[in-house]
């Protein structure tokens, strides 16, 4: 197997990022240049028992950021789901407490200005898995003022607390999912995004690019360009590319592999290429990844195979930035 000598991003004035997980991290660095803990940065896999903090996972992925000089995506602060189980059972007074002490937790341990790319999710999934206690979520939503006078608060104090406890120089960013497929949604994301822009809380917005959000037909050069609108930076986060959608038994591999190969580049362009556009974080690309099933690898267990999208081919040529 003939690795690659740099990044496939390298030496662009954007980056190409994927995640940190056991099953994610061989051989990383030889592809991607920003890094992304999958699971190790959500405050369940941190705190779940209260007061005893697990920084292993989320130490090592960090560690593989900054030892390669890689952007590093923290994710994530706020989310209703992957919570610890007991911050549910608190008082609001006693919620809030925890809250900041996570935050300040996060901010002592960490820097997040090594990096011009490097940013903190502070809420993820807003529209879509608030922590209300609804359908299993977390709830301490009211901790944070709940949807109050702006229907939003909530979101609005999550960003408060980030600004005040993280360091001058960190970037604050929002993500969420369903918006690249939405203009509907991703109106009301953009609403929300201006409270925050209004009270100098956001710094960057995050765009979710799981496959069930860029099928064909989606509106994504549209809705990049409404966000667009606010002038603020846009990251592409989360992306996978299905090979087999439906889970079809009767998909051969290489029928997958073109499907794969088609909205790869249908969709890739389409966001890499966008002026407000700062970088792509895929969401894994060996067997193991979370959309396995739909086979959205980009490898076999024993050799890389990536598919010759937006001028990177096996020739490892790295991506372009056109101006």
């Amino acid at each position: 197997m003939v690795l690659p000598e740099r990044p496939l991003a390298a030496d662009v004035d954007k980056f190409l990022g994927n995640i940190y997980s056991p099953s994610q991290v061989e051989n990383f660095e030889y592809y991607w240049n920003c890094v992304t803990p999958e699971n190790a940065g959500k405050w369940g896999s941190v705190e779940g028992t209260r007061d005893q903090m697990n920084w292993s996972s989320l130490d090592a992925a960090y560690a593989l950021a900054r030892d390669n000089g890689f952007c590093f995506n923290f994710h994530v602060l706020i989310w209703g789901a992957q919570q610890p189980a007991w911050i549910s059972e608190l008082s609001p007074e006693e919620q809030l407490e925890e809250i900041q002490e996570w935050f300040q937790a996060v901010a002592e341990r960490y820097s997040f200005t090594e990096s011009p790319f490097d940013v903190v999710q502070v809420v993820n999934e807003p529209l879509h898995q608030p922590p209300d206690g609804q359908e299993g979520r977390a709830n301490y939503i009211e901790a944070l003022g709940g949807a109050g006078e702006t229907g939003w608060d909530w979101v609005i104090t999550a960003f408060e607390l980030a600004r005040q406890i993280f360091p001058e120089g960190t970037r604050l960013m929002i993500n969420d999912y369903g918006i690249l497929s939405s203009l509907e949604t991703a109106q009301q994301y953009l609403e929300l995004i201006q409270l925050l822009k209004e009270r100098n809380l956001i710094d960057v917005i995050g765009v979710q690019g799981h496959a069930f959000s860029t099928r064909s037909g989606a509106p994504i050069q549209q809705v990049l360009d409404l966000l667009a609108t606010t002038g603020l930076p846009i990251q592409v986060t989360e992306m996978d590319i299905d090979g087999n959608p439906n889970r079809s038994p009767f998909v051969t591999r290489e029928q997958s592999e073109q499907n794969q190969l088609r909205d790869m580049q249908r969709i890739f362009p389409t966001v890499w290429y966008h002026p407000a556009v700062e970088g792509v974080t895929f969401w894994g690309w060996r067997p193991g990844l979370w959309r396995n099933d739909y086979e959205a690898t980009w490898c076999t267990a024993t050799a890389l195979s990536v598919r010759p999208w937006c001028g990177c081919g096996n020739s490892w040529r790295p991506i372009e930035s056109r101006t």
